[in-house]
């Protein structure tokens, strides 16, 4: 396995020799990348935090991790959480804008827990209340991981993996200008057209994590790397 990389509109991608589809970083005048953990800058970010129970929920570097990550921690109370948003919404998925989106994640209690990994338009409750977007969810009393789009707060998702408390899973999505690719743990596991009804391609989007317990505990999310990459012409 090495890195390899492929030229879009005058700038480089820098992608894997064998799982094809990931992109490690792109550089040039038209790209625009958010990379999490690597360089999490929270200034570039709002980070919005519900923290009704005891606690309160919070972003915060692992202190003994091999490589670092990120511990997203809920306050005590069912719904308390807590989720980061870029403060542009820099994506679009409506023309030739090449896009790639890829983190590894886990959660402490994968049953109890609301998550959102991926783009969502500007929104202070992207989990609760936002209308437009597309990533990977899971919603607590259940552990299915899904792929997600939502235009104009009507949505379509699609069963991807059962997750499993405090064990990772690798989610990723490619966009080519007129299809998206999704992948769980290195393996396509899907795809939707631009066309497709309830994708969001009249929405500028904004790279976005979010997490809510389902309960009254301090559930947990960990993020080890995010990474969000798109190629402007």
């Amino acid at each position: 396995m090495s890195v390899l990389q492929k030229s879009f509109h005058n700038s480089q991608v820098f992608y894997d020799s064998v799982l094809t589809h990931r992109w490690y970083d792109a550089i040039g005048p038209n790209v625009r990348k958010w990379f999490l953990v690597d360089n999490y800058n929270a200034g570039a970010a709002t980070e919005t935090a519900v923290s009704a129970g005891a606690g309160t929920s919070n972003i915060a570097g692992l202190t003994s991790s091999l490589g670092g990550g990120l511990l997203f921690t809920c306050a005590g109370n069912e719904n308390d959480g807590i989720q980061t948003q870029h403060n542009s919404e820099m994506n679009y998925f409506n023309g030739p804008f090449p896009f790639y989106f890829g983190a590894r994640f886990m959660a402490n209690d994968v049953d109890q827990v609301d998550a959102f990994l991926g783009c969502a338009i500007a929104d202070t409750s992207i989990i609760a209340g936002c209308t437009d977007d597309i990533g990977f969810r899971t919603v607590d009393e259940t552990a299915s991981l899904t792929f997600l789009i939502e235009k104009n707060n009507l949505e379509t998702e699609v069963a991807v993996h059962t997750l499993v408390d405090d064990t990772y899973v690798t989610v990723e999505f490619v966009y080519d200008g007129t299809t998206v690719t999704y992948y769980v743990n290195d393996v396509e596991v899907g795809s939707v057209a631009v066309t497709a009804t309830n994708f969001p391609n009249d929405e500028h989007l904004a790279p976005a994590l979010a997490i809510l317990t389902g309960e009254a505990t301090a559930n947990t999310m960990t993020v080890q790397w995010a990474r969000w990459i798109q190629i402007l012409e």
